[in-house]
């Protein structure tokens, strides 16, 4: 095969494998480094995914032949592979340009509902195809979740993908610590289920934080952590804040049970489960840290204040996005009441508001 003996890292304007021209590099990690490159062979643009050395040839291309042998909606698409003469490979994959869906995280590290629930019915989607012939994603975090250009979320990233005869489990190839299921764990290999799982974490981090499982994890240390995990005992209830409604809490811990069978048994149970729900309001926060609800006719915010000793008072507030015009939620103002029914009285907006039971 034909090419030039290059070194990381790549510098823009090199041609590598005698076509691709590094643009722009657009990630990386401990695989190696993502360029966006130009194709002159073909003149089209792609994502190319570099490794780095280290693991046999043959190894690194059942990355792309994985990739490339889906062409679903919700699948980042692997159109080839080639191999320099230093041994390295390059993965040509789809270029999508609005990158990850963590992209769109808000001031306070998290998505809108709507987008949170779109986002993990695309993924399960993508994942429907690739259990449909066996294969088990098994690395299904935020980071590997793209936006394709009609908006839709596109599962990427199948360097530690399962591959099994006939849909039994198989042993991981590798696994990302934060999402590794008890199970997997434990030893006892990857299947569908534990792709479930992954999913459901994802969806909490989504929504609660994109942050919260690492700091659990640094808190914690690796050995108490994944205890939690598989005792059950990792997400309290205190970690799903109110804008969250409980049918979706409910999803959430049902995905992520430590026992297999009591988990959604497929991703179009969980999908179905999902795509059942429909809520009139969600809640998400403004470049200055406040929080700001929305529905498709009103914008919702409260404020919080000190008044007499310990108690506070919570103004609560809706505006009609047509007229502007802003009045008072009556049924959550209430003046200099002890700070822990202020904080309830809040909480209960929050979750009307998500409701659409705000008068």
């Amino acid at each position: 095969m034909s090419g030039i003996a290059t070194t990381l890292p790549i510098a823009p304007g090199a041609l590598l494998h005698n076509k691709y021209e590094p643009m722009q590099m657009i990630g990386g990690g401990n695989f190696g480094e993502v360029w966006l490159a130009k194709d002159h062979a073909v003149d089209h643009t792609y994502a190319i995914k570099i490794l780095k050395p280290g693991v046999t040839v043959v190894n690194q291309l059942r990355e792309a032949q994985i990739g490339h042998a889906f062409t679903h909606n919700n699948l980042v698409r692997v159109h080839q592979a080639d191999v320099l003469t230093d041994g390295r490979v390059i993965i040509a994959m789809d270029f999508l340009p609005d990158g990850p869906i963590t992209t769109l995280e808000n001031p306070a590290n998290f998505l809108p509902l709507p987008l949170a629930i779109k986002t993990t019915v695309d993924t399960l989607q993508g994942l429907e195809h690739l259990h449909a012939s066996s294969f088990f994603h098994n690395d299904i975090k935020p980071e590997n979740i793209l936006r394709g250009q009609d908006g839709q979320a596109k599962l990427g990233d199948y360097g530690i993908v399962g591959i099994s005869q006939n849909g039994q489990p198989v042993p991981a190839p590798a696994r990302y610590i934060l999402h590794a299921a008890p199970e997997t764990t434990a030893g006892n290999g990857i299947e569908a289920r534990t792709d479930i799982l992954q999913t459901g974490l994802t969806l909490f981090r989504l929504l609660a934080g994109l942050g919260i499982l690492r700091a659990k994890f640094n808190f914690l240390g690796q050995a108490n952590y994944e205890a939690a995990l598989a005792a059950g005992t990792l997400l309290a209830a205190s970690d799903f804040p109110p804008y969250i409604p409980n049918a979706v809490v409910r999803v959430i811990k049902k995905a992520i049970d430590p026992d297999p069978g009591k988990r959604f048994q497929s991703a179009l149970e969980m999908r179905r489960a999902l795509e059942k729900l429909a809520f009139p309001g969600h809640w998400t926060v403004d470049p200055g840290g406040a929080f700001i609800g929305l529905d498709k006719r009103h914008q919702f915010r409260f404020e919080t204040i000190a008044a007499v000793g310990t108690n506070a008072s919570l103004q609560a507030f809706k505006r009609n996005l047509q007229s502007n015009r802003e009045t008072r939620a009556s049924a959550f103002t209430r003046s200099n009441m002890p700070a822990a029914e202020a904080r309830k009285l809040k909480i209960a907006f929050i979750r009307a508001v998500v409701a659409g039971k705000v008068g």
